[in-house]
């Protein structure tokens, strides 16, 4: 079964985020980033039109990209670019699962809403990323705890991501790995002072990978993966 496992402490990973416009893009981008030594690659195919997803959907279940790939589909009101209707949107995000990607990052807001989605992945077998964003601020340490516990519910994959107003929430997203077991979490803060986090999550928290972009930001506070492995090379040669 292909399921990513916790990393060990010298062995932090990196999941480059790609927004890809078409499927030609998408294979050109993925080349890039596992050139560029990504462990994995998420594929944002919110930015692509529906009918180069469904070519996608198809095309890359034969493919060993998926077993390496993130599959997400945010809509506008997740902060992403998809603007077709909720319904048609659950239609593709089953369709992707059925391509069997390594996860199929779904919103918990969504999960919440649609009972059959959540029955449609269990049956199917299709291993989902329970995904939750505040994009205007960093809840409390007891808040967020409580939203994970109800996010897993639908799988021990858990991502949670703030936004960062002040350097202290980085800290506070950090902590959540002091109270959180058996969950395989990624959790740290958007924006400039959230950019600590994002190294540190695989570090202090043992996240089983941080995000990084190749060469066009997706998320504010996203690092180019080339300074990432920089970093990453730097922490560990000291250590």
């Amino acid at each position: 079964m292909r399921i990513i496992s916790h990393m060990t402490a010298n062995s932090p990973k990196i999941c480059v985020s790609l927004a890809p416009y078409s499927l030609h893009e998408l294979t050109i981008l993925a080349a890039k980033a596992i050139k560029q030594e990504a462990d994995f690659v998420e594929i944002r195919f919110d930015y692509m039109p529906i009918s180069d997803i469904k070519k996608a959907a198809t095309e890359l279940s034969s493919m060993d990209l998926c077993n390496k790939a993130i599959f997400t589909l945010r809509s506008r009101s997740e902060g992403g670019n998809f603007m077709d209707s909720s319904s048609e949107r659950v239609k593709i995000l089953e369709m992707l699962g059925l391509s069997n990607p390594m996860l199929l990052d779904v919103e918990f807001n969504t999960l919440k809403g649609n009972k059959s989605l959540m029955n449609f992945i269990q049956r199917n077998k299709i291993r989902p990323l329970v995904s939750w964003h505040n994009f205007l601020k960093t809840p409390t340490k007891s808040v967020i705890l409580s939203k994970i516990l109800q996010m897993r519910k639908y799988s021990r994959f858990i991502k949670v991501v703030t936004k960062a107003n002040k350097l202290e929430d980085s800290f506070n997203m950090l902590s959540l790995y002091d109270d959180i077991r058996n969950t395989s979490l990624v959790a740290f803060a958007m924006g400039e002072l959230g950019v600590l986090s994002r190294i540190l999550c695989t570090i202090y928290g043992n996240a089983p990978f941080t995000y990084a972009s190749l060469n066009k930001t997706i998320a504010p506070g996203q690092m180019p993966i080339c300074m990432v492995r920089k970093l990453y090379d730097v922490i560990f040669r000291k250590v």
